[in-house]
């Protein structure tokens, strides 16, 4: 290390610059190991002291009553701080308060977050502390200024150690990309350079080959997977016993426990497969479905040689999938003895994970952005990330990297892309490096395929041409099928996108200059080779695309603005909203005279695109007559073939959304509360039938399972929703004593939801009972404004005793908030909708689950408000079954394991007043049940929680 470094991390009053102030302050200098010298004082701010960062900090209102004002010491820190590189943890906050006081600091920088990015992508957690246990250090002490700035010293020199087992060659490949752009961390990379180069430890990646291609290793390509051709249908019992007590289940696992619910569904599935058909199985928490399913998935697979997918919806399930419940079977199977039959023999299946296209990193496209000589900030960062990553990963899925902010748009840039694939023509799929491909590889040997619904239903767009074939197909989280088909089939766009579309077809950019795909296109008709006849040709052509793009950009701005003046007589009062606004196109809509105006807009704008469809068909044609089909050559078909496509998408989608709607169609208008952009979307009416027509009429077994697909004992909403009207059917409970380890209150005197009272009710209800329960408290709410509301309400008088209240959209990221809540057990955690599935906190941490709200889907959504048009009792028949399951749902957050116990709180009387009240309860699993007094929530919770009154459960009904 050549010179010092000065550790710096500030202390404050809030999270605003200017408006709150810096309370403490310490640095650090250091020079490797040693330290040099430490700097630090308390600061006594103009306003009080809050509480909650007393209370976070340590520091009370007296030790700071003394203390000096910051401008008193500013010469002095800057003068321990001099020119030297400043260290912190998202040093940028640290620095901009300091400005924000007096002392604006121009040194070097180093974030040890962004760097913890660059050399430890798969950490789960990004704070000082989480990178501080990442990298093996001890962290005692939080939020005082000096032991946080000491934490940021060991960070930084851990990672410094890390960058000097680099390679040379690699760091002076990410010095080549600093180069190229204001990149922060380009003094620290040139300092470790030299002192790798200097001691001769680093080697260079030996030359030759394009970088990527030394970086990563060639797999062998296997085998696809062979039909066997052995039709003998699986055996239940011989499938049953390894569930079963003394089974290869129980011998494997020590704490196993036999669930006959497990075995009951197993058995169900074993029929489906060996009979073909459909299979709806509702499995309560704990049944453990996911081994009830892969046990006869993987036994099918391998008798017959044919695939099992297994298509699930959130991230948790797919990695528990593929990283812990298959590893966990295939090391059950291995233990099979000769008594066990077949059985040893399905212990070698094997199992692949899928994910959309964009999710695995293009080589070629990576080393194309490389070597542009001009680089953002952000691709420079995108690109060493993935320079740094690429020796260790066998995937190229993005989800092993660490990225932030607007990397995620770089990501975009360097994403496999099937209209930037030149498939067979690629040196990385000719070297089987190519990370697309081989994910298809494998997929194409595997016995099972996990994917998820988005790509399920990407498949069934595509008729087939995205997955291996197959037959059989296991649809968990089978809840959300709808929703993601609804998405995946439906259309979006906007204003922005269409400009942002017109500009990678030609977009001026000086008097003689463009950009876009006719910028470069007549540079592959020169030379010697192509007739001057073709080189006009291509002339003539281009000349009358770049005058329809002109024309349609023009048009498009004219549509858009036309288009803002019909909404902003719709939207009087609501202009100011925090939130999105939908408006829904009806017939009643297209029949305004103001709408036909809107129409003739759009024709303009949809005759301009048809001229650039055909245009660049004929430009297409045009290049397979003179090209000599090198790689690049089919690089810029490709990019042709795209932008022709993605052309007619646009005039197509947005000419039924404005002109001519489908009977089977829901069109809608959005505007975005922050930026005011208007979207047009476009969504089917029912996906049952096109999902009937594209898949499961032609799968030979197809199996849906949740924890959630029925209401009042019955799946029939779901059979109706996604058109399975022959499915076989099997309900099974959880094996969880529901009614001792669960009480559900429901308070008989809160106000309406609807009431004025309500909030004031709702915030004196989570304040006393969270006391009782001295936190360990998960709040669900359907609306983020309620959340906000209520948030501020309580954080002053909960924190006040010590208890920690986290908001969603508040506070940090979903996974931050599960984190902290997980390790700090007097906390409160309030989330929204994907806070009512996929949270799953065993144990004490979690005892008290409170609903705050029946979820109803709100009325003005558009697709809500047009599938209620097909009922004739749309609230009874939809509206009510479709927030029993969501109710489902969030009730299943509290009992995770056998030994949990705790209480549900359901703050909405109308589950007691109204007709459909007992629809909701009937649906619950079979809790402990209490009317009571708002007054008496908090001595109940207190009672159940300490093991009093249990088991003295009744039924309201």
């Amino acid at each position: 290390m050549r010179h010092p470094y000065v550790a710096l991390d500030t202390e404050t009053t809030g999270l605003e610059p200017g408006r709150d102030e810096v309370i403490e302050v310490a640095a650090i200098r250091f020079q490797g190991a040693e330290v040099l010298g430490t700097w630090h004082s308390l600061f006594k701010p103009a306003g009080p002291l809050p509480e909650p960062i007393s209370r976070l900090t340590g520091i009370a209102p007296a030790d700071l009553e003394h203390a000096p004002h910051f401008y008193t010491l500013l010469p002095d820190l800057a003068r321990f701080i001099g020119d030297d590189p400043i260290v912190g943890h998202s040093i940028g906050f640290d620095l901009d308060f300091l400005a924000a006081q007096g002392l604006t600091l121009s040194n070097p920088r180093v974030d040890t977050y962004e760097l913890s990015t660059l050399l430890l992508p798969e950490l789960p957690e990004r704070s000082l502390a989480g990178v501080a246990r990442g990298l093996g250090l001890t962290y005692p002490e939080q939020h005082r200024a000096l032991a946080d700035a000491e934490a940021v010293r060991q960070v930084f020199l851990a990672l410094w150690r890390r960058l000097l087992a680099l390679d040379l060659g690699l760091l002076e490949e990410v010095l080549r990309l600093a180069n190229r752009a204001d990149w922060p961390l380009r003094r620290l990379f040139e300092e470790v350079a030299e002192e790798v180069s200097r001691t001769g430890f680093g080697r260079k990646v030996s030359g030759g080959l394009p970088l990527s291609l030394r970086l990563v290793e060639p797999e062998p390509r296997p085998e696809a997977l062979e039909e066997m051709g052995d039709e003998r249908p699986l055996d239940e019992e011989d499938l049953a016993v390894l569930l079963s007590p003394g089974g290869l289940f129980a011998r494997a696992f020590p704490h196993y426990e036999y669930r006959p619910q497990q075995v009951e569904m197993l058995r169900a599935v074993v029929r489906t497969l060996n009979s073909g058909g459909q299979l709806i199985v509702e499995a309560g928490t704990g049944v453990g479905k996911s081994m009830a399913y892969l046990v006869p998935a993987v036994a099918t697979a391998v008798r017959r040689g044919r695939p099992v997918v297994i298509s699930t919806h959130t991230i948790n399930l797919q990695d528990q999938l593929f990283n812990k419940d298959i590893p966990d079977l295939r090391k059950v199977l291995a233990q099979a003895g000769p008594e066990e039959g077949e059985t040893a023999r399905w212990a070698n299946f094997s199992a692949a994970l899928l994910k959309g296209r964009n999710n695995y990193l293009c080589l070629r496209r990576w080393e194309v952005l490389r070597r542009n000589p001009t680089l953002t900030p952000e691709q420079v960062s995108t690109l060493v990330k993935v320079l740094l990553w690429l020796p260790r990963t066998r995937t190229g899925d993005r989800a092993e990297l660490a990225l932030v902010g607007r990397e995620n748009a770089v990501w975009n840039e360097i994403a496999s892309h099937p209209h930037a694939c030149r498939g067979e023509e690629c040196p990385y799929w000719q070297q089987n490096r190519c990370f697309f491909y081989r994910a298809h590889w494998r997929a194409r040997a595997a016995h099972l395929i996990v994917v998820n619904h988005s790509l399920l239903l990407s498949d069934v767009a595509t008729e087939n041409r995205v997955l291996p074939t197959y037959r059989y197909l296991i649809v968990d989280e089978a809840h959300h099928l709808e929703g993601v088909a609804t998405e995946q089939l439906g259309f979006h766009v906007t204003e922005e996108e269409i400009l942002f579309h017109l500009a990678a077809i030609s977009r001026p950019v000086g008097p003689e200059r463009e950009e876009g795909l006719l910028s470069f296109l007549p540079t592959f008709f020169r030379g010697p080779k192509v007739p001057e006849a073709a080189r006009q040709t291509l002339e003539v052509l281009c000349r009358e695309v770049r005058g329809s793009v002109e024309a349609a950009r023009a048009a498009t701005q004219t549509f858009f603005e036309h288009l803002s003046n019909f909404l902003r007589q719709y939207r009087e009062g609501e202009s100011s909203s925090p939130y999105d606004w939908h408006w829904r196109i009806t017939s009643s809509i297209r029949v305004q005279p103001d709408w036909s105006d809107l129409e003739i807009d759009w024709e303009a704008v949809a005759n301009e695109l048809w001229r650039i469809q055909e245009r660049l068909s004929r430009i297409f044609q045009h290049c397979l007559e003179y090209l000599e089909g090198t790689p690049e050559d089919q690089d810029l078909l490709a990019e042709i073939a795209r932008l022709g496509q993605r052309t007619a998408e646009i005039r197509e989608q947005v000419t039924a959304i404005v002109s001519q709607g489908q009977p089977n169609g829901i069109y809608w208008l959005s505007v975005e509360a922050q930026a005011g952009t208007i979207g047009l979307h476009a969504a089917p009416l029912h996906v049952g039938p096109l999902l009937q027509g594209g898949l499961y009429g032609q799968k030979e077994a197809v199996v849906l399972t949740s924890a959630t697909l029925s209401t009042e004992g019955s799946a029939a909403f779901l059979r109706e929703r996604l058109s399975l009207a022959d499915a076989d059917e099997l309900l099974l409970d959880s094996p969880f004593d529901y009614a001792r380890a669960a009480l559900l209150v429901i308070p008989e005197d809160i106000p309406d939801p609807s009431d004025p009272q309500y909030g004031r009710a709702l915030s004196r209800t989570l304040v006393q009972t969270c006391l009782a329960s001295q936190g360990r408290m998960l709040v669900l709410f359907t609306s983020h404004h309620t959340l906000r509301q209520t948030y501020s309400a309580i954080r002053r008088p909960l924190e006040r005793e010590g208890i920690a209240v986290l908001g969603q959209g508040i506070d940090g990221s979903r996974h931050m908030l599960l984190e902290k809540f997980r390790r700090n057990p007097r906390s409160i955690l309030l989330g929204t909708s994907s806070f009512w599935e996929g949270i799953d906190v065993v144990g004490e941490g979690l005892s008290v689950l409170v609903i705050t709200k029946l979820p109803f889907d709100v009325p003005s959504n558009p697709i809500f408000a047009a599938r209620c048009e097909l009922f004739e009792e749309p609230f009874s028949r939809y509206a009510v079954p479709q927030a029993v399951l969501r109710l489902k749902q969030g009730f299943g957050r509290l009992i995770r394991s056998q030994t949990d116990r705790g209480v549900v709180i359901l703050l909405d009387g109308r589950v007691l007043t109204r007709t459909y009240g007992p629809t909701f309860l009937r649906s619950l699993p079979p809790a402990t049940i209490r009317r009571s007094l708002l007054q008496e929530v908090p001595h109940l919770v207190r009672k159940w929680l300490s093991g009093e009154n249990e088991g003295q459960g009744f039924s309201i009904f």
